[in-house]
């Protein structure tokens, strides 16, 4: 008991230090005025990581949309996890980065995290273990569950073909997506492919949001890992949640000049019919180094 007492400080002391934390390892901006600092969107203000977890409710979903390539926000997903279990409020871990076919590997390797090998989940090559080693470890040793949200290849590829499970949202939100889809391709993408990809994508985010509601522990803390999009109130996942659980979004986001922090929320696609933000939640960090991914086309 005084372990666990002592342990749950000392999380709480690390987190609600991050403005000035010195372990940052992405380069860019790190003595930013805005840097480790959390945001709420819906009434412009900042808060702390103590406040955070304060006000998750049970049986929520904390979804930490990430840059897939910014090591501090693989670090900061770790801490959040540490945080939870520390106060022994962390229930399932769910990865976009594992399918469900993975899920009977990760369910034998539950409470072993620290010996567990990308082998041995058949963890695949496509996400580097490198990035996601810590946040898998501490969930396996953490979590009532870890989950493998995503949708496996060969349901992917149906989609592909027939279309995802639940159709469609709006008109504005599938033209928003395939401009989405096509910018993130370098523009490469044959635009006739882009109703086909559209609905690989809704039906990976409709895969997802089952596998959560299925593996959401009641009286705990769910924390969903993922890329930014597939977090978004308006775009991804939580457009398939039921109503009835709660969902909060927190969007770890680079920093680039700005000081402003309205300025980082992503604006909703327009013709949303949501009144929510993108985001409930920012929480600041350095950035990469800037790289143009698309200069190989060029």
């Amino acid at each position: 008991m005084k372990y666990r007492l002592l342990h749950a400080v000392c999380i709480s002391l690390l987190l609600t230090s991050l403005p000035s934390w010195a372990q940052w390892l992405a380069p860019e901006h790190q003595s930013h005025p805005l840097v480790g600092k959390l945001w709420y969107s819906a009434d412009d203000r900042f808060t702390d990581i103590d406040e955070l977890i304060d006000s998750l409710p049970s049986g929520s979903w904390l979804l930490m949309g990430e840059l897939h390539d910014n090591p501090d926000h693989h670090q900061l997903q770790t801490q959040m996890i540490e945080a939870l279990a520390a106060q022994s409020r962390l229930g399932s871990v769910a990865f976009e980065m594992a399918t469900s076919e993975m899920q009977r590997e990760l369910d034998a390797w539950l409470g072993r995290g620290q010996e567990v090998t990308p082998e041995d989940l058949g963890w695949s090559q496509g996400w580097g273990w490198s990035r996601y080693e810590a946040q898998v470890r501490a969930a396996l040793d953490h979590a009532v569950a870890v989950i493998g949200a995503d949708l496996p290849r060969d349901a992917q590829r149906s989609a592909y073909q027939t279309g995802a499970p639940e159709g469609i949202l709006d008109h504005a939100h599938s033209e928003f997506m395939k401009d989405l889809l096509f910018s993130s391709h370098c523009e490469q993408l044959p635009r006739e492919h882009l109703d086909n990809m559209l609905q690989v994508q809704l039906a990976r985010d409709q895969h997802m949001a089952q596998r959560m509601t299925q593996y959401r522990v009641s009286d705990k803390v769910n924390v969903f890992i993922a890329g930014a999009i597939h977090t978004h109130h308006d775009l991804g996942v939580p457009r398939w949640m039921p109503a009835s659980i709660p969902v909060k979004v927190l969007l770890l986001s680079a920093l680039s000049e700005s000081t402003n922090a309205q300025t980082y929320l992503p604006l909703s696609y327009p013709g949303s019919p949501l009144a929510q933000s993108s985001a409930d939640i920012l929480w600041f960090t350095p950035a990469n180094a800037p790289q143009d991914y698309c200069a190989a086309f060029k």
